[in-house]
Formats: structure tokens, C-alpha cells, sequence
């Protein structure tokens, strides 16, 4: 689904919400409740669960490459206390994934961005991607991202989200086409120079109007909700364009029922 919508166009992604029914599903950093967190084998669950999107972290390493990881240091879910931007992409993608409390196949290592492209070009799935190096609020450093999607073909297919709105802005320098929009504590009311906003799940209690606004703005919304499936009933109500999960299964389980 969509894989065929232009992501860049809110009334394209709208329509195709209200069509469905009920929110579009991301997947937080795959499907971490289950596999290990930002792995291929984590983005692949996601998409054989029933993910629309999925959200991943973004850093570069010692050589500008693009690494999907949402710590800067490895010691959380690599066990190696170094941190990803001292290693070159080779160092990077040959450090296996270590969290025993998460099930895979076989082993899996530090991805690569390119990795998750060549994987979702296969799927029906969109992309999330969230810039967590601090050097992405340098146009030239943003560029590098706006160059391999590019090449990828996949600037339909992605929203880009910071909690640093500088990042966003100069994402936006480079390729004004690219939807942004920032993801928000404390958002009361939608900001509406933004083509998206993720407000964490509190605001929208707070404010019951919230996606009505946004939506007035051409604004779509996807609270910051990583266990969504108590409030599931809600977000479909206030007509929230997306919601984000760690756990895929249990939030298809409840989109399924908030539907009927």
C-alpha cells in the first residue's frame, strides 16, 4: 500500500489513511520487542508482521556512511564500549548485535542504511528515519542522506523525524521536497511548518483537538507511543495517521479490533 503513495503529498497519504480505516503501523526500530533492535533481521519480522513503515536511527561513521543504530555508543546492544562515529563503515557493519533477551536465526550485525533500502525495495513498506548524529544540522552532512536516497529512488518512500528540529531544517535546505517533521515532548497544539509532528502520546490526551488541527495544516500526525495498544481505541478515533510500536503483532491485534 505504500509502496505506491507518494509520501511527499498529504493528500495522497490521507485519503489513503482514511481508506484503510485505521493508522498505518511503524515499526520501531523493526520489530524490537521481539528480535534485536535496528537489525536486518528485525526489519524483515516487521515487514512479514504487517508494518507499513519502518523507523530507524541514523549516525554516520568514520567514513560519512550512513549506520542504522540508535545509541551513538555500541556497549547496549553490541557489547563493545566504542562509539560508532570513531569506526569506519567496514568496523561498523562487522560488529555482531548482542541482546540475548531478543531471538534471531542466526547472528546479526550494525547495519547499514543502504542494507534497509535494498531490503524495503522488495516490500510494501515505507521508511522512518530518524537523525540522531548531531552533524546532520550541517547541510553538506545532510546532503549525504538526501544523495543515497536519491540513487535509491526512494524519496517518495521516507519521512525524516529529529528530535532536533536544526537537522530538520537543514534536510530541508537540500532537498525542500523530503517531508520532515519533528518529534515533540511537549506539543500542545501542531506546528504547522511542518509536514508531519510526532508528539509523545500525552499531548493528545492533553489537547483532543490536536490531529484535528494538524490535519486543518495539512499536517499528518504520528504520536511517540511505543506500546500503543491501550490507547489503540483512542488514536483511531482522533484519526492519528500512523502509530509507532515495538511490538507489530499485538498493534495489528488491536488495530483489527478498534476497526470492528
Amino acid at each position: 500500500m505504500l509502496a505506491d503513495l507518494d509520501l511527499r503529498h498529504f493528500t495522497e497519504v490521507r485519503e489513503a489513511r482514511l481508506a484503510r480505516g485505521v493508522p498505518f503501523v511503524i515499526a520501531h526500530r523493526g520489530s524490537s520487542a521481539t528480535a534485536p533492535e535496528n537489525t536486518l533481521h528485525s526489519f524483515a519480522l516487521a515487514i512479514e508482521q504487517g508494518a507499513h513503515l519502518i523507523e530507524t536511527d541514523l549516525w554516520f561513521s568514520k567514513d560519512r556512511e550512513l549506520i542504522l543504530l540508535h545509541d551513538r555508543n555500541l556497549k547496549r546492544t553490541t557489547g563493545r564500549e566504542v562509539h560508532v562515529t570513531d569506526l569506519s563503515t567496514a568496523e561498523a557493519v562487522s560488529v555482531p548485535v548482542d541482546m540475548p533477551e531478543r531471538d534471531a536465526p542466526e547472528p546479526q550485525f550494525v547495519p547499514q542504511l543502504v542494507s534497509l533500502l535494498d531490503l524495503a525495495s522488495t516490500a510494501d513498506v515505507a521508511l522512518l528515519l530518524e537523525l540522531k548524529d548531531p552533524r546532520f544540522s550541517i547541510p553538506s552532512w545532510a546532503r549525504i542522506l538526501v544523495e543515497v536516497l536519491v540513487k535509491h529512488e526512494f524519496l517518495s518512500r521516507v519521512l525524516v523525524t529529529s528530535f532536533k528540529p536544526r537537522s530538520l531544517l537543514a534536510i530541508r535546505e537540500v532537498c525542500p521536497e523530503l517531508p520532515v517533521g519533528p518529534v515533540a515532548m511537549n506539543m500542545l497544539l501542531p506546528e504547522p511548518e511542518w509536514d508531519f509532528v510526532g508528539p509523545a502520546w500525552p499531548n493528545l490526551a492533553a489537547n483532543p483537538l490536536f490531529v484535528w488541527h494538524a490535519h486543518r495544516n495539512q499536517v499528518l500526525v504520528a504520536p511517540l507511543d511505543t506500546d500503543p495498544t491501550a490507547r489503540m481505541s483512542k488514536h483511531a478515533r482522533q484519526g492519528v495517521d500512523a502509530v509507532l510500536t515495538d511490538d507489530v503483532v499485538a498493534t495489528v491485534a488491536a488495530l483489527s479490533a478498534a476497526e470492528g
